[in-house]
């Protein structure tokens, strides 16, 4: 193992060390999913796949809407991708809990490829704060949908039209490991089904199971208006429609994050994601470690209802959307 690779295992490991350990805590995580057109389409987890778990007869519900932007134009070898444009995802998901330690919930998609118009605001967005474009916004026409692989093979993936539809359902379920006033950890699991139309982009075609450990803590390092939580998962990918030569069929992925309740009905939220190459392949948006940032705030509403509102940046900008805009609106039961 080299030096980069020593470094970057304990800048993972360090934060999950410290929320485990921590004496008090259970923070709120942000939604976080990879919106990107050719992996936004497998059953990656999410952030907010936390520990908390639905007691018996109680329900909740979320609402999630996500925008991400693309400007990417790469040929590495006989290998060339150029996206151009932006997905939007709209998800409900519904939880129930079974009994005091397991809930069970299902998520329904639906998923827009367009052309969009945000590419003027990422631009200035990134020029704002002085971040790279993912090199191709500065030499393409603005507000344009293209989602373009070809090998040595073949062109694979040419789309140029608008598309939408019902993307791919995920089955989940929660089992409550251990829970105290100030940290709670959980084993989660979720099964994605191939419901979406993989030939317009909108599901891949197979069958994805993830599992994964979450773990969130509250009242952080003493302070009772910090919070923090980690998630760490491994997902088994189906055969995908489209790619299929190319694909892993083991992805890792690691989050973690830290919150601030700046008052009791509003709270900051910051954290990180990262995720292992979900593709076999020497360009950088499908054959690298993804790696995105996502800030926000959780707004309490009443006893019942959040609003959440977020951005997430991918800070390797080839392999992540370069910008994704969330707002989530969620409601649980109370006892």
């Amino acid at each position: 193992m080299n030096r980069s690779s020593i470094t970057l295992a304990w800048q993972i490991v360090t934060p999950i060390l410290l929320f485990h350990f921590a004496s008090e805590s259970a923070g709120e995580a942000l939604p976080d999913h990879d919106n990107g057109p050719l992996t936004g389409i497998f059953g990656l987890p999410e952030s907010t796949e936390g520990s908390e778990i639905n007691i018996r007869g109680q329900h909740s519900w979320d609402t999630s809407l996500i925008v991400a932007s693309h400007n990417i134009g790469e040929a590495r070898g006989a290998e060339v991708l150029r996206l151009d444009g932006e997905t939007t995802r709209l998800a409900f998901t519904y939880r129930y809990g079974l009994s005091d330690k397991l809930d069970i919930s299902v998520e329904v998609p639906y998923l827009w490829h367009q052309s969009g118009n945000l590419d003027s605001l990422v631009d200035s967005w990134h020029g704002f704060l002085g971040l790279p474009d993912g090199g191709a916004r500065a030499t393409r026409e603005q507000d344009l949908l293209e989602v373009f692989y070809s090998d040595s093979q073949a062109t694979l993936i040419d789309m140029t039209n608008d598309t939408s539809g019902i993307s791919d359902v995920r089955l989940h379920a929660g089992w409550r490991l251990s829970e105290t006033e100030a940290r709670s950890t959980a084993l989660r699991f979720s099964i994605k089904l191939p419901t979406g139309d993989s030939d317009e982009l909108l599901g891949s075609g197979g069958t994805d199971i993830s599992l994964g450990l979450a773990s969130d803590v509250v009242g952080l390092w003493g302070r009772a208006e910090l919070s923090g939580f980690y998630r760490v998962n491994v997902t088994y990918l189906g055969e995908p429609d489209r790619l299929a030569d190319r694909y892993n069929n083991l992805v890792g992925q690691i989050s973690f994050g830290l919150g601030y309740n700046v008052h009791r009905n509003v709270g900051l939220r910051v954290q990180s994601r990262i995720r292992s190459a979900v593709y076999d392949s020497e360009i950088e948006n499908l054959g690298t470690a993804s790696v995105s940032l996502t800030f926000g705030a959780a707004f309490r509403m009443s006893d019942r209802h959040r609003l959440v509102l977020s951005v997430g940046e991918g800070l390797n900008t080839r392999a992540a959307p370069d910008v994704s805009f969330q707002i989530t609106f969620r409601y649980a039961d109370q006892e």
